[in-house]
């Protein structure tokens, strides 16, 4: 223990002198004052480890004195005051303690107690010093939180692109166990009109959890938009997040992409509780499963990355929720659990689903906080509202002419996501930005015309059975990976005239071709509903020219659009 620095006042000079020798014979150093007012002088000025203030003094007497070095105090931190009296009456004790001294002594003086009550005093010193400390590092770690806290609370803000979120076929609900949130919801359109969701639930909460968010935000929302398939956005954010995060930071999510031209749904299920299809009456049509591992386990070719498509042949909505809404427990401890969370839905209309769980999610907790986050997001999914319209007339603010070739050989064909690169890379060439969608729609029907019936040989008649559409993609999928020959010849170029401008697309694939005479693209009203063929009629309603070369295995599809003068000019 290190010397103590002990002030003594007391206004009888043997006395004094006497404790001041004791002390320093203790090894310590002290101060000897006849007065309170000297006494409060020096404290103010120098660091007093304990303070012995006599009773009775002259003036300011020992009451006032340690009522004066309390107050000394509320700046100094605490330090120990006795009082030095000549009367041991309980009164005098009580006046003593309750003008703020720790303890009281006696005259004459023991000394044997005095050094027992210096020591004793002490060591409640040091714990008070040493819980002073620990309250000043406990309030840096409070600032430092709170400073984490607005941080990551800003990350998840830049995160999350809320007007998105604002889509008419979206509805979301999020409820964070603290300041900053551990789930994410995800929405973008492509520009083909695609709509693409995503549910992230990441591990840990704060910043460590935001963190890991950002490289799956920023690859989901750069390839959604592009127009990715699902597969191949998932597959990124794998290798994204493995890349930036730690093995134990992985990240249970859930993607699903409705395409409402072709009228499909896609989901990638990894480590989220299984997403429901819904009818407009709240019934149960399907139930997504987690068949895939969160985002950051294992490598792409571990992972596999099975990816659910449905055709829907009606109106319906997909209801996703994080493991956090079923988890909420009560005061009781009781969890809201998957039954209570689907009687909410059951029988409920589509705009009336969220609130209705959030109502039964308030009622079942109660006055009792989540320990997670909440979180649930209901994508519906139906048919376009409008059919895309050929060019309309506006000024370009393309680059002029260009072209481009590609031969796409089988080795491309089986792992390339080919429309979102083509049509990038046309963007980077100059391609008008108003007719991107555009565009994206017509590339992505003439390469899937050519891959799918040129190359790979399917028959869209088979999408007609009940599960027809499932069949269908199944053999896609054997065949693709199966391929080992064929080619796809790609020529697309855009012409720029002081009027107009022209974009053509060219495609021809090594297949056998089809009797291209003999299709009908005026399909009646009544088969407008049928898959087979929806894809040359919305070519058609798409391009203002549209033709096959035989024997059926080439075709070229045009768009033209007139430049604004009015615009020109000014």
């Amino acid at each position: 223990m290190r010397p103590l620095n002990i002030l003594t006042i007391d206004d009888d000079p043997l006395l004094g002198q006497a404790i001041s020798a004791f002390i320093v014979q203790l090894g310590h150093t002290g101060l000897y004052l006849d007065n309170g007012s000297d006494g409060l002088e020096h404290y103010r000025t120098e660091a007093f480890d304990l303070v012995l203030v006599d009773r009775l003094m002259p003036g300011m007497d020992g009451l006032q004195t340690t009522r004066q070095l309390r107050a000394l105090q509320q700046d100094s931190g605490w330090r120990p005051i006795i009082m030095l009296s000549a009367s041991n009456a309980i009164d005098e004790q009580v006046l003593a303690l309750n003008s703020g001294c720790d303890d009281f002594l006696t005259k004459p003086i023991n000394f044997s107690i005095l050094e027992a009550k210096i020591n004793s005093f002490w060591r409640i010193a040091q714990m008070q010093q040493q819980i002073s400390r620990q309250n000043i590092a406990l309030l840096s770690y409070a600032n430092l939180e709170a400073e984490e806290k607005r941080i990551s609370n800003f990350l998840m803000e830049r995160l999350v692109r809320r007007e998105q979120l604002q889509h008419p076929a979206i509805e979301h609900y999020l409820q964070p166990a603290s300041l900053v949130s551990g789930d994410l919801l995800l929405v973008s359109t492509s520009r083909s009109g695609d709509i693409y969701v995503m549910l992230a639930d990441a591990t840990g909460h704060g910043l460590p959890a935001a963190l890991t968010l950002i490289p799956l935000s920023q690859t989901f929302y750069a390839m959604a938009a592009k127009g990715f398939q699902l597969r191949s956005i998932v597959q990124e954010m794998n290798t994204q997040h493995r890349a930036y995060s730690p093995p134990e930071r992985f990240v249970a999510a859930l993607a699903a992409c409705y395409r409402s031209r072709e009228g499909t749904l896609e989901v990638w299920n990894g480590g989220i509780p299984s997403a429901v299809l819904l009818s407009n009456a709240g019934e149960v049509l399907w139930r997504f499963h987690s068949h895939n591992l969160p985002l950051g386990i294992v490598d792409n070719q571990q992972a596999g990355h099975e990816v659910e498509t449905m055709h829907l042949t009606e109106e319906a909505q997909l209801f996703m929720f994080s493991d956090g809404l079923i988890e909420a427990e009560n005061a009781a401890g009781e969890a809201f659990g998957k039954q209570r969370l689907e009687q909410a839905l059951h029988r409920t209309a589509p705009d009336q689903r969220l609130l209705r769980v959030r109502r039964a999610v308030t009622e079942h907790l109660q006055q009792a906080l989540p320990h997670d986050d909440l979180s649930c997001l209901q994508l519906s999914c139906r048919e376009a509202l409008s059919v895309p319209k050929k060019a309309a007339d506006s000024r370009t603010d393309g680059a002029g002419t260009w072209g481009l070739q590609l031969l796409l050989t089988a080795a491309q064909l089986k792992r390339l996501d080919l429309e979102p690169l083509i049509s990038d890379f046309c963007q980077q060439l100059g391609l008008d930005n108003v007719r991107q969608g555009l565009f994206r729609l017509i590339l992505r029907e003439l390469l899937g015309n050519a891959l799918d019936h040129g190359i790979l040989g399917l028959e869209s008649s088979i999408k007609h059975d009940l599960d027809g559409f499932e069949r269908y993609l199944h053999q896609r999928q054997e065949r693709l990976a199966a391929l080992e020959a064929g080619e796809i010849r790609l020529q697309i170029n855009q012409i720029s005239g002081p009027d107009s401008s022209l974009v053509s697309i060219t495609v021809s694939d090594s297949g056998p071709g089809f009797d291209h005479a003999a299709l009908a693209f005026e399909l009646p009203q009544s088969d407008l509903q049928l898959y087979h063929g929806r894809g040359l009629q919305l070519l058609k309603g798409l391009c203002s020219r549209l033709e096959f070369m035989p024997p059926g295995n080439q075709v070229l599809a045009e768009f033209r659009w007139e430049h604004d003068s009015t615009e020109e000019s000014a």
